[in-house]
């Protein structure tokens, strides 16, 4: 099965093992950050600015990290930031849920830095370990197991945090920056640009951002991606713990899970379809959201909002392979890491901001007003990118419908 070809190699096998148990890490402390944080008197508060924290921490660090990212070896990398979460997160747990909220900040600020480290190297390292023939299977496996790990970490953080306690669930979360570290050790990779010339951080990093502002159609998703992710996902980060977590942690951690389960269908559906117009089809991905923010409006119970967060899933993933593949297919291999920090920040630049926002008018204004205001935005967001020149076909030709029994091989990212 050519999907499974890729773990024949050993050093990719290792990378996407150790990445696999580090993106299941990280859903634990989605689900178990913000039900740490739940008992305290000014919860929405904590929830938003906490996570607040941890997205301005990587949109500062995400520069850095994108032009490291193509000068050093990417386990490195990888391994820096696993130690540097490790530590945050071990900070929060010492202080406990209780503690003054600028120590939380603090630690939320550092665990961000650690993060923005990490997604350019992740998102550049496994394609670099595999032969150009099998770097389209080796994108669908990462994609699959990113997808399986979400799942499988918000439904276990929701289970263990019920039959233990928050704090015992982010103990277990320390443990995966451990896994992932001990699989990266037997790594020998090599930085892709060694031996050439070093330029200042500053210079590389505009040379990836010029190869984005040369392609509109790529700078312009970034942007929509930024609104989306302050407006429409921020809010929902915030709601969700709010208006679920107080009827079980169960139900919080089965919604969240849903989601997860539904990206992992879509990614795996847009994975084997090849549309005319794999712009608009990603674009109209992203309104898969509408129908879980109007239940949201509309006081919808957890048991009713897990199939709508299905559906919002499905939408994500499907969006995340036809975005990432045109992404992958458009950069060269030596800039990949630089451009791939450039999407990260236009798609966090204002998550900070967003998700302070949205704290702050739950409170004055309830969880109807939030998951309207981030409705109309979703829709608006996707309506204006749409006529902007090469979003039809994401800055490629137009693919041809394949005759019956023919076959169009098309690369899957995650």
């Amino acid at each position: 099965m050519q999907l499974l070809e890729p773990l024949r190699h050993k050093e990719f096998r290792a990378a996407w093992l150790g990445q696999t148990i580090n993106i299941f890490g990280d859903a634990v402390f989605g689900v178990a950050i913000a039900l740490f944080l739940l008992p305290r008197p000014d919860a929405a508060r904590a929830i938003s600015l906490v996570l607040a924290m941890v997205a301005l921490g990587g949109v500062v660090s995400v520069l850095v990290g994108g032009v490291l990212a193509d000068r050093r070896r990417r386990t490195v990398m990888i391994i820096i930031s696993d130690l540097i979460r490790l530590v945050a997160l071990a900070a929060i747990l010492l202080a406990g849920p209780a503690a003054p909220l600028p120590t939380l900040l603090t630690a939320a600020l550092v665990m961000g830095l650690g993060l923005g480290l990490y997604r350019p190297a992740y998102g550049a390292l496994l394609p670099s370990l595999l032969p150009p023939a099998l770097i389209a299977p080796g994108n669908a496996l990462r994609a699959m197991s990113n997808r399986i790990a979400a799942v499988a970490g918000a439904a276990a953080a929701g289970v263990m945090v019920a039959a233990t306690s928050a704090q015992t669930t982010l103990l277990i979360d320390m443990a995966t920056f451990l896994i992932s570290i001990s699989t990266l050790l037997v790594i020998r990779d090599v930085a892709p640009q060694l031996g050439q010339p070093q330029t200042s951080v500053w210079q590389d990093f505009r040379e990836g951002l010029h190869h984005v502002r040369a392609r509109p159609w790529m700078s312009s998703i970034m942007v929509q991606g930024t609104v989306q992710l302050a407006l429409v996902n921020g809010p929902l980060y915030v709601l969700l713990p709010l208006v679920l977590g107080t009827e079980s942690e169960r139900i919080y951690g089965l919604v969240v899970a849903a989601e997860a389960t539904g990206s992992l269908a879509g990614a795996a559906f847009a994975g084997t379809r090849h549309p005319r117009r794999p712009g608009y089809a990603a674009m109209f991905c992203l309104l898969a959201q509408l129908p879980q923010l109007a239940s949201l409006a509309l006081g919808a119970t957890g048991l009713l909002l897990a199939p709508l967060s299905f559906v919002a899933g499905a939408g994500l993933g499907g969006f995340a392979v036809l975005w990432l593949s045109a992404l992958q297919a458009s950069t060269p291999k030596e800039k990949l890491g630089r451009v791939m920090s450039v999407d990260s920040l236009a798609n966090t630049a204002f998550t900070p901001i967003g998700l302070a926002l949205a704290g702050w008018l739950f409170t004055i204004a309830g969880p109807t007003t939030l998951a309207t205001i981030a409705a109309g935005v979703l829709v608006l967001s996707v309506v204006i990118v749409l006529p902007i020149p090469g979003i039809a076909n994401l800055g490629s030709p137009a693919t041809p419908r394949p005759r019956d029994g023919a076959t169009v091989n098309t690369p899957v990212a995650s």
